[in-house]
């Protein structure tokens, strides 16, 4: 078993390879891919597809304790990488 040293040095470098400012996204296998883009953007313009052709297969997010809107947000998330892309639907409006 890995002594408390060797685990907290794994823990740093772990730290050193996300930041708060990436959207973490979980590709086929489990691991996980980083991108400067936000969640919408990345899957709007890349699809659900990593720079080295892996399949995204998640998002993670909160389920718990979230507000309305932003669950309907990560639903709109989870279902755009089950269809591989993200397309916004026409947007209608009443007559005026």
């Amino acid at each position: 078993m890995a002594s408390t040293k060797e685990r907290l040095a794994a823990l740093r470098e772990y730290l050193k390879g996300i930041s708060a400012n990436k959207t973490t996204f979980i590709v086929e296998g489990g691991a996980e891919f980083y991108t400067d883009l936000d969640a919408f953007e990345y899957l709007r313009v890349h699809g659900a597809y990593a720079p080295d052709g892996r399949r995204i297969v998640l998002y993670p997010h909160p389920v718990e304790g979230v507000d309305g809107l932003s669950l309907s947000l990560y639903e709109m998330l989870d279902e755009a990488i089950k269809l591989g892309r993200l397309e916004f639907p026409d947007l209608e409006s009443d007559d005026i």
